[in-house]
């Protein structure tokens, strides 16, 4: 094996290397986040369930809250693959939004990490701080767009409300979610549940 190939291969090694270290910090973090919780996990809990100097994890990480945000957009985008992959298209407009929010609001319940935007006021402000330009790239949007054309194609949403304005209700949703912490009520999920249909059925084509 000549220098070149020899040197080739020492550093494809330690990329892989590095990235089994990041992978497993990366598990660690996940599992202590699905545990306990993002507020009882520390660094030095991660480092230790993963095996490595508090030193390795900063090669990877700057902070507690960046792992936790990368944890959260891979739990985020596999239960919305889960969420589009339910959602019955054959229904009503009405019945298709409503299972959708309510599948999106049960399935955060049902994961630990993916309730903490509910009941963190800290780290829904670090997801929104991250996820400000990013949405129009989700399944969620494409989710949507799809579907919206489809009901003014079909008539079953109003032709004089162009698909922009459609998109900016639905949006509207999303920037209520942001601020819910504002919204003064102990039953936050119905109200968004009554919203989304009040949209729909402002939305819906009169017979």
């Amino acid at each position: 094996m000549n220098e070149y190939k020899t040197n080739s291969f020492i550093v494809k090694g330690s990329y892989q290397m590095q990235m089994d270290k990041k992978q497993v910090l990366f598990d660690a973090a996940r599992r202590l986040f699905l545990e306990q919780g993002f507020k009882k996990t520390n660094i030095a809990a991660i480092t230790q369930q993963a095996d490595v100097a508090v030193g390795t994890f900063y090669k990877y990480y700057s902070s507690k809250e960046e792992i936790f945000y990368e944890v959260y957009q891979a739990e985020n985008e596999t239960a919305k693959r889960k969420i589009v992959d339910q959602i019955d298209e054959r229904q009503s407009p009405k019945e298709t939004i409503k299972q959708f929010i309510t599948t999106i609001i049960q399935m955060s319940k049902q994961n630990p990490i993916l309730a903490e935007w509910y009941k963190n006021t800290a780290v829904s402000q670090l997801i929104m701080k991250h996820d400000k330009d990013n949405w129009q790239n989700s399944l969620v949007y494409n989710f949507l767009i799809k579907n919206i054309q489809r009901w003014q194609e079909t008539g079953e949403f109003r032709q004089d409300i162009d698909e922009e304005t459609t998109l900016a209700l639905f949006n509207a949703l999303v920037v209520i979610d942001n601020h819910k912490e504002e919204i003064r009520t102990d039953n936050y999920p119905y109200v968004l549940e009554v919203l989304a249909d009040m949209i729909v059925d402002g939305l819906s084509a009169r017979k």
